[in-house]
């Protein structure tokens, strides 16, 4: 076939010479018709040929009717009424051989009548329908005679040697096969594929004459001569006989297919010499085989991997020869490569796909899950044969398609990377050539493909073994590439080969990293398996898990050989890094030489890293240490080289960070003003590094590596994690330059060098400064306790708790053992530190600011802030600081605000809003000002910034914050805005709150655009700088919680631990202090606490998550909370303890955080205490002092029980009933409509609890009215209505007043309003009338706003709600019993229906409300009016066929097609209104015709409602319908108009092709596998809309069907039987129904004469078992019933008819032998059962199940039972299903066979007396490991017992014991 663009440019290659066919040309269609009567040879050929030229120019292109040369070929088609001109022409044309003749016939007419020809293309594009009927019908009777009359020359056109000859056959038979499906059918079946050439092939260049096969001839043949035409391909005779082919697989069905591939040499020849055909070509081809056929899933696997075998995959291959760019077309051009190229990525890497097969991964192929072996695929090792043998030919080294191709294919079946580098003729020695390093590349591009999942098949289960050790190295590194060659290329002359060999060795350890992880995932996995079943792991020698583990230490072992020693890259490292560095030869250019030197040395570092954490083994053996790779100057390395060091560092379990590390005299310059140079340890240079390098990944590294070596130190043994905050605490520089290291700040040498000094200093003397640290807390915990002010109050208590982890004394003071094991609060280097401080004396400010600021951040870990304060007091005392009058005025931050600041910190006070415009000094804002405006480079611009804020007072920065900002943010590079989180977190809270800026005060929403500058700097600010802001501002701004909700939000688990205790330390001073002012923080930390909360249920790490939510809820702070507000509630339950001052504060914190203080046991003494409350004595108390204390007393105890009932465990705990009964008289006595909404609230709680729900009610009846009316407005409910109704009964509610009350326009329409209305109904107490006119007026107001809603022209304010339409629905259909559905209002009911139709039929929901009312409003309605105007309304609607077309595929598949829904609702209606008035559709039969296209003809619920309307219209109607159902489904009134029009539409030609092509074959053949046993003939039984049955063809549909086709002789016989109607009629003689089996024979014994006179290829044998079949018949002419034939035998008869087509059928060489082994068949017994069901032969399996499959369609009666016990078929299918031969497909038919038995009474009763059922169920109980297999043969066992127990002849004692032994089973599975 050919593109439009490939068309068009053949249009301009060939234009047509206009002017000659001005003159030239049949001007009249007479003139065609006459001249294709001429008899006389001359006049013939002249005419033939001016008619080939017309034609020729006609076809060209776009055919254009109008043109005038083409407009009488149109009028002549359309005025033919067959093809009798062409039939003559040809019956003369063979009659009269001529050669001219012949060659203009040939080239000429029937060059015309290949798919681009005037009969197929030019008609299509005209508008009419007539002329598309007209072509319609003249192709097929045209395809017909040429199939029945014509084939002869068409096997000598194939043989013939005139080439143009040939080509016009091969297009004539593209034609034929092109027009559809059938034809194409038909044409295989006629043709002869082994024609054969007699004849000499023309002399193009040459003559050699050579007797060929035909078709073998044309796949090879090519034009010679050299033309520029990029189009010439079009006339080579193989371009036709690909057409051809290629036609068969477009149109062809799978069965075709699989035939045609098993012709030899025909489809394989477009494929041998296919990399010389032409772009387009090739791209068409492989285009249609990979569509067509590789994407055609009803295609075996099998035959398609035997076609497509490793030599048709090579042929494919042999394209990518062509990889350069080819004309294509005049313009465009295209690589015939990639087409190759996408094919075989299509075709073999996609598992389940072409020829890849799913493997087993590193498994053996013989150990896949039995459900995913692959068809025709034979035990062994390898399960992708043909692409192990197809990438062998690959050249991936030579060409880089070839090589993407061979990896994709290694990915997708890693089972063939061991084989391939196992039996490739690749060599991989090293040498210097681009052969070697392409192989080398190809290798270490192999070993970087990701290990497969060891999951078992697609379960989620691990194997018990693992997969074979040398499998796994065989994956990892191949032996092709062992020790030897890999240490011959690290020790080569060659730089570029040293450096390849790394590569592969390190992409091999990168896969061995990949394999070692996800074996210990298997292996914890499995650990946790046998942890949890230790008594059945007594029983087994070797646990799984210890053989994985086994594995990986093989592997380990296994890869320590096959890699080379580690001196070699030791060696490396030291020639190209080391002291040893080797200087360049000469001649070699030194900068070229040291980047050669500097790559190798990284790749070897990189791979001594790997060594140290794969095989740490080598790396003691060789007694290497890794602190000797540090170089002398950290510093200086290169980043590369820098990561790798690290990331040994941190493999390596002993390094030594104590050692000195000599450095360069440039970094010297800085660090030695105090300290001698050779006094620096590794970690200070680590810790420099961290503070320099540009790089994130390396200073993660480096913080890391800083973090391991503290946190295995004496310093933080007793917190690890303290490590981070020393870090946050160090000196930062701003200042960057692209990624060059960052320079060293003064401040930050001098804090390094501080640091050094004080580590050296502990390190001698670690255990005197833990002592007086020890010592330090101690003392601090007496003063504290001893503490005048806080000893006397009752929270000495809540002190005691938090000081006791701190405490060192082994007795509390009370002489109780109660304090827990000591731990430091903080690293005792502080203590050190501190004490260095003291000795130096040097400029102080920098230290100061390290100190202070770690200090701030260490009490993010403290329980109090106690020991902290002593090393601020130290330090103020140590710089002698003073008062600040005014921190905003400062300009440079000192020692003095650094320490006040920090003081500020640890006292947690609030701090009074500075006035920012107070001595603002004018210099410096202007020189911020110049700097803003200032355009100097980004380095120069960020150093003057920092300098700037090093000296910028607050006032100042605050009056300027948006400009700041932005220029930070958006001109010098600081995203993160750095430099001014620094400048807040110094100066905030010193200087007032941050959040007490102007510019911060005007924010409302942490996501609002306005002001996106000012957030992504507060979003910037860490969480401790947010906080310490927040608790220091007296009034609590509107975005501190967000804020700090966000920052929580990105925290990792330690940090938000170290939130979480600051949060917690804060609450817990606050709780000491004497402070009045306690809400906002008591709401501030409480609001955080619950956020932290909520991020920890969403960590995975269920440890910290558990452990972290234990420190909240367990926090003495929160129990002190707790504590007070039970203490304060009961004091309220007796009024002479009511306290003088009423503590609000701590009851609102209560009420807004109930689901904190309520946790566990809590919510019961609370609840218990707020029961007991006397709230009367309160109201009174808190009227007459004028306090709302009574409210928020009730809102607890409300929030309290809504709380409990939320939890997860809340059935654990029942609410008292005393708690309702409390809130109702709360309610009754003093309603307010806050209480109203918290009660509402209250009740929209789900109550689960019996006990809850009956206390509920007492509430819910004095609350009835608001709830009604909450309902009313549209709020959804969670009352159940049931108990909303009996508490208006109860409080008598006149429920319908209020209804009647709402009635308007913006009344909402939610479901729970329709409950509403029954419930006014039932309620209602007046008389009937009054009732009906309340449900009127109800009503008729809803269909007004429905129809309002519906709409499309008007707009509408209430929508309905989901389920509103359903619960209506039901409304109508089941309520209302007296309610007169008449009396609604006529227009408003039509007004509804109307524009539901109109614009909204797309709504199931609406049309099945739609439905009801029809039934409900027209019953007994007997006027035509409106009922057909419904009808006319919904069949008309353009939407009606999209939303009712059936999907047949869907139903094959049971799958529920998208439209089912609306298909239901809307056929559903048109039932309603044919029952109603079905006069409408009988007597306008033209309504049927959009009706028929919502029909399938299946027995499901909406197309049986159709065949009963279409039963209806044929009693009711004058005319039969039968030409209506002769079409139907989707565009069966177009095809049944055009043949009404051209008067074929009961033609045979036309059944053939349309009615039978409409049966589908394969729902055919499982209808007849599955008939339903209560088909009958008279009206149909509409199921259950929502019963769940197997859908099948209607035998009510299609048995009358049938017998009208077969009795007027238009059934095509062949057509009959391949689409299973014969099979489904044969069937049908087993039917209970007396009705079908006579209609069953009727068909049988007509289709039986005419068979005897049709032709086919296989009529004989077909009329073979029809004779057999009937001769077994007896006794049928002495009975006036037919006889009904054992359902076994019919079946296999069906089965027979079906496979008698198909000669490849593994079941043929069977149903042959049963067919003629004798005379009859025998009626007792099951055919081939026992032949099959124990057959030894290759396909056992198929065998086996296709017999079961036949036993499950033949069980329908006792007496199919009775022929089962014959041949004891109930015996050996329950031995069968206990074996290890039932696979789950077997057991699966089994259990339909089980089905079906059960089903029967007097089955069942013989099946639990005589073959022992319940024996046999109860041992599949007890055996079976599958919950999805219990319950279905507990569901056997249930349909048994209960059919049984309705058999008669059953006796009484004998079904009681059923019952009995059922009871026994059912409890004990």
């Amino acid at each position: 076939m050919k593109s439009k663009e490939d068309q068009s440019s053949i249009a301009k290659d060939k234009k047509p010479q206009q002017n000659q066919m001005d003159n030239d040309y049949y001007r009249k269609p007479v003139e065609i018709a006459e001249a294709l009567k001429v008899c006389d040879i001359e006049t013939m050929v002249r005419a033939l040929g001016k008619l080939r030229a017309q034609l020729s120019n006609a076809i060209r292109g776009r055919v254009d009717p109008m043109v005038k040369s083409t407009r009488p070929l149109v009028e002549y088609v359309q005025g033919c009424s067959d093809c009798g001109d062409l039939t003559r022409l040809w019956d003369y044309q063979s009659t009269h051989v001529h050669s001219t003749l012949h060659d203009t016939y040939y080239s000429g007419f029937w060059s015309s009548t290949h798919s681009d020809n005037i009969l197929f293309k030019y008609i299509k594009p005209i508008c009419a329908d007539y002329i598309v009927y007209i072509l319609y019908i003249l192709n097929p009777l045209l395809i017909y005679y040429i199939l029945e009359k014509q084939m002869k020359y068409i096997y000598r056109g194939i043989s013939s040697m005139r080439i143009p000859q040939c080509q016009s056959t091969f297009k004539l038979l593209t034609s034929i096969c092109s027009f559809n499906q059938s034809t194409a059918r038909d044409l295989f079946h006629s043709f002869n594929f082994q024609t054969e050439a007699s004849t000499n092939i023309p002399k193009i260049r040459h003559m050699r004459t050579l007797y060929i096969n035909g078709f073998l001839r044309a796949s090879r043949y090519r034009q010679n001569k050299k033309n520029n035409n990029v189009h010439n391909y079009i006339y080579d005779l193989r371009t036709n006989y690909v057409e051809l082919v290629l036609a068969f697989l477009r149109n062809g069905d799978a069965d075709i297919k699989k035939q045609l591939l098993g012709i030899k040499g025909f489809v394989s020849g477009i494929l041998s010499g296919i990399e010389n055909d032409a772009y387009p070509l090739i791209k068409e081809t492989l285009s249609v085989l990979y569509e067509y056929l590789l994407m055609d899933f009803k295609i075996s696997r099998l035959a398609k991997t035997h076609f497509f075998s490793s030599y048709m995959l090579e042929q494919v291959a042999k394209i990518y020869a062509r990889n350069e760019p080819e004309q294509i077309s005049s313009t465009d051009t295209g690589i015939p490569a990639d087409l190759a190229h996408k094919f075989l990525i299509d075709a073999c890497t996609v598992p389940g796909i072409g020829v890849c097969f799913r493997d087993a991964g590193w498994y053996p192929a013989n150990t896949l899950v039995d459900g995913n072996v692959e068809e025709g695929v034979k035990g062994g090792k390898i399960q992708n044969r043909v692409l192990s043998k197809f990438i062998l030919s690959l050249k991936p080294a030579d060409d880089i398609r070839q090589q993407e191709l061979l990896l994709k294919i290694l990915t997708a079946c890693p089972e063939l990377i061991e084989s391939y580098w196992k039996t490739t003729s690749m060599t991989l020695e090293p040498r210097i050539s681009s052969k070697w390093l392409a192989n080398a590349s190809l290798l270490q591009k192999t070993i970087q493909i990701s290990p497969p999942s060891f999951y078992y098949g697609d379960t989620q289960l691990y194997r018990a073994t693992p997969p074979e050790i040398e499998t796994i190295l065989g994956n990892t590194i191949p032996n092709v590439f062992g020790r030897s060659f890999s240490t011959k290329g690290l020790l080569h002359a060659s730089p570029l080969v040293r450096y390849t060999t790394m590569l592969i060795l390190a992409a091999a350890f990168q896969k061995h990293a990949k394999v070692t992880k996800a074996i210990n995932q298997v292996i914890s996995t499995l650990e946790d398996s046998e942890e949890s079943s230790k008594i059945l792991n007594d029983t087994i020698e070797e646990l799984p898990s210890r053989q994985w583990q086994k594995c990986l230490e093989g592997i380990r072992e296994g890869l320590r050989r096959r890699v080379p020693e580690l001196y070699v890259f030791v060696a490396i490292h030291s020639q190209t890094s080391g002291k040893k560095k080797e200087k360049a030869p000469e001649g070699v250019d030194e900068q070229e030489f040291d980047a050669q030197n500097e790559m190798l040395g990284d790749s070897a570092f990189r791979l001594i890293r790997y060594y140290q954490e794969f095989l740490p083994e080598t790396i003691m053996e060789s007694n290497t240490d890794p602190s000797n790779f540090v170089p002398s100057d950290i510093l200086s390395v290169r980043p590369s080289s820098l990561v790798h060091l690290l990331e040994l560092l941190l493999c390596s379990p002993d390094f030594k960070w104590t050692n000195k590390a000599v450095l360069k005299k440039n970094y010297l310059s800085v660090l030695t003003r105090f300290i001698a140079a050779d006094s620096f340890s590794h970690i200070t240079t680590l810790l420099t590094l961290y503070l320099r390098t540009p790089y994130k990944h390396i200073r993660n590294l480096t913080g890391k590596l800083v973090h391991k070596t503290l946190a295995d130190s004496f310093m933080f043994k007793h917190d690890p994690e303290e490590v981070e905050l020393w870090l946050d605490a160090l000196p930062h520089n701003f200042v960057r330059s692209g990624n060059e290291d960052v320079s060293l700040s003064e401040e930050q040498s001098t804090v390094l060098k501080f640091l050094d000094g004080g580590i050296i200093r502990f390190g001698k003397a670690q255990y005197k400064y833990s002592d007086q640290l020890a010592g330090l807390v101690e003392n601090t915990n007496k003063s504290a306790l001893e503490n005048g002010e806080i000893s006397k109050t009752t929270s000495n208590a809540l002190l005691r708790s938090v000081i006791s982890t701190n405490d060192t004394s082994s007795m509390a003071d009370d002489g109780t053992n109660g304090f827990s094991e000591y731990t430091h609060p903080f690293s005792p280097l502080l203590l050190t530190l501190f004490e260095y401080f003291n000795l130096i004396s040097i400029e102080k400010r920098p230290i100061v600011r390290f100190l202070t600021k770690l200090i701030t951040l260490l009490l993010s870990k403290q329980k109090a802030p106690f020991y902290l304060q002593y090393f601020s007091e130290k330090l103020a005392e140590t710089c002698e600081t003073k008062t600040i009058l005014n921190p905003q005025e400062i300009s440079e931050w000192g020692v003095n605000e650094m320490i006040t600041q920090t003081q500020q910190c640890l006292e947690q006070k609030t701090k009074e809003p500075c006035t920012e415009a107070s001595g603002l000094d004018t210099e410096l804002e202007g020189e911020l000002i110049a700097l803003i405006k200032d355009h100097d480079t980004v380095p120069d611009m960020q150093k003057k910034m920092v300098d700037m804020l090093e000296i910028l007072p607050v006032n100042v920065f605050s009056k300027n914050l948006i400009n700041v900002v932005t220029l930070c943010g958006q001109n010098l590079g600081w995203s993160s805005y750095e430099p001014l989180v620094a400048y807040i977190s110094e100066r905030y809270p010193l200087s007032g709150s941050l959040f007490d800026n102007a510019e911060v005060k005007k924010l409302t929403s942490i996501d609002s655009p306005e002001h996106e500058a000012i957030l992504g700097l507060l979003k910037a600010i860490p969480f401790t700088t947010l906080f310490y802001n927040a608790w220091a501002q007296k009034q609590t701004s509107r975005v501190v919680l967000p804020l700090m909700q966000n920052a929580m939000e990105k925290m990792s688990p330690t940090k938000l631990s170290h939130a979480i205790h600051l949060v917690l330390e804060h609450l817990t001073m606050l709780l000491l202090s004497d402070t009045k002012e306690i809400k906002s923080p008591l709401f501030l930390t409480f609001g955080i606490l619950r956020h932290a909360l909520n991020v920890l249920e969403k960590s995975h790490d269920l440890k910290t998550r558990h452990y972290l939510k234990n420190l909240v809820l367990d926090h003495p702070a929160l129990k002190d909370v707790f504590t007070k507000v039970i203490s304060l509630i009961k004091q309220l339950q007796n009024e002479a303890s009511f306290p003088d001052v009423f503590d609000t504060c701590i009851l609102d914190v209560a009420v807004a955080y109930v689901d904190i203080l309520g946790d566990g046991l809590n919510a019961r003494e609370l609840m218990n205490s707020l029961v007991r409350v006397d709230y009367d004595a309160l109201f009174a108390h808190c009227k007459k002092s004028n306090i709302l204390f009574f409210e928020t007393t009730i809102r607890l105890l409300i929030a309290l029980v809504g709380d409990v009932r939320r939890r997860s465990d809340s059935d654990n705990f029942v609410i008292p009933s005393e708690t309702f009964a409390v809130i109702t008289k709360l309610w009754e006595k003093r309603p307010s409509p806050a209480l109203e909404a918290d009660i509402l609230s209250l009740l929209e709680l789900s109550m689960t609890n019996a006990q809850d729900r009956e206390a509920l009610s007492v509430l819910l009846d004095v609350c009835c009215a608001p709830i009604i009316g909450h309902i009313l407005s549209g709020k959804d409910t969670k009352t159940d209505m049931a108990v909303l109704r009996e508490s208006c009964q109860r409080s008598s509610v006149a429920v319908f007043a209020i209804i009647l009350n709402s009635l308007k326009d913006s009344l909402p329409l939610t479901p729970s309003l329709v409950e509403l209305i029954q419930m006014g109904y039932d309620l209602f107490p007046e008389t009937a009338e009054e009732r009906t006119d309340y449900v009127q007026q109800v009503l008729e107001h809803i269909l007004k706003q429905l129809t309002a809603a519906a709409d499309a022209n008007k707009m509408s304010d209430v929508e309905p709600i989901e389920n509103f339409y359903d619960k209506l629905t039901s409304l109508l259909e089941n309520s209302l019993e007296d309610f007169d559905w008449k009396i609604l209002d006529p227009e408003v009911v039509r007004d509804f229906i109307l524009t539901t139709l109109l614009d909204n039929i797309a709504d199931a929901e609406a049309i099945r409300f739609t439905t009801a009312l029809t039934k409900r409003v027209y019953e007994n309605y007997e006027k035509n009016e409106p009922i057909e105007t419904y009808v006319r309304r919904v069949l008309d609607h353009d939407q009606y066929q999209n939303l009712t077309t059936p999907t047949i595929q869907k139903i094959t598949d049971s799958e529920e097609p998208e439209n089912e829904t609306q298909r239901k609702a809307i056929i559903s209606l048109i039932h309603a209104l044919n029952e109603i008035q079905p006069n409408v559709l009988s007597k306008h039969h033209g309504l049927l015709d959009p009706l028929l296209t919502s029909y399938s003809a299946t027995t499901s619920f909406t197309d049986r409602l159709i065949l009963q309307i279409l039963m209806t219209c044929e009693r009711n109607g004058r005319e039969t319908i039968l030409p209506k159902l002769l079409m139907w489904g989707p565009g069966s009134d177009k095809t049944r108009q055009a043949h009404a029009q051209a008067g074929t539409l009961l033609q045979a030609n036309t059944i053939s092709l349309e009615t039978l092509g409409l049966v589908d074959p394969g729902l055919m053949k499982y209808t007849f596998s599955h008939f339903p046993v209560d088909a009958t003939l008279s009206d149909p039984k509409i199921p259950d809309e929502n019963e769940q049955k197997q859908v099948t063809y209607d035998p009510d549909f299609f048995l009358p069907l049938f017998a009208n086709l077969i009795s007027s002789g238009a059934a095509d016989c062949r057509k009959f039987i391949e689409c299973n109607a014969l099979g489904f009629v044969s069937v049908s003689m087993s039917s209970l129904d007396e009705n079908v089996r006579r209609i069953a024979f009727q068909i049988m014994d007509q289709f039986y004469v005419i068979l005897d006179h049709a032709k086919f290829r296989e009529q004989s044998e077909i009329l073979f078992l029809l004779d057999v079949f009937k001769n077994s018949i007896v006794g049928r002419s002495s009975n006036d019933v037919p006889p009904r034939i054992p359902a076994a035998v019919t079946v296999c008869v069906a089965h027979a008819l079906s496979i008698i087509l198909h000669p490849g059928h593994y079941m043929l060489p069977y149903l042959a032998k049963w067919m003629t082994q004798s005379a009859a068949f025998d009626f007792n017994y099951v055919p081939l059962f026992g032949l099959l069901f124990s057959s030894s032969s290759e396909n056992h399996k198929k065998e086996r199940l296709w017999m079961l499959r036949v036993l499950s369609s033949s069980m329908r009666t006792y007496e199919d039972y009775k022929m089962f016990a014959r041949q004891r078929i109930w015996d050996m299918i329950a031995v069968f299903y206990s074996s290890a031969l039932a696979d789950q497909a077997s057991k699966k038919a089994i259990i339909e066979i089980m089905e079906q038995a059960t089903s029967i009474p007097s089955v069942s009763g013989s099946l639990i007396k005589y073959n022992g059922l319940l024996a046999w169920v109860h041992q599949i109980l007890a055996l079976s490991p599958d919950v999805e297999e219990i319950q279905q043969w507990k569901d056997i066992l249930s349909a048994a017992v209960k059919t049984a127990s309705t058999h008669d002849k059953l006796p009484e004692h004998v079904k009681e014991i059923l019952a009995d032994e059922y009871e026994v089973l059912n409890d004990l599975y």
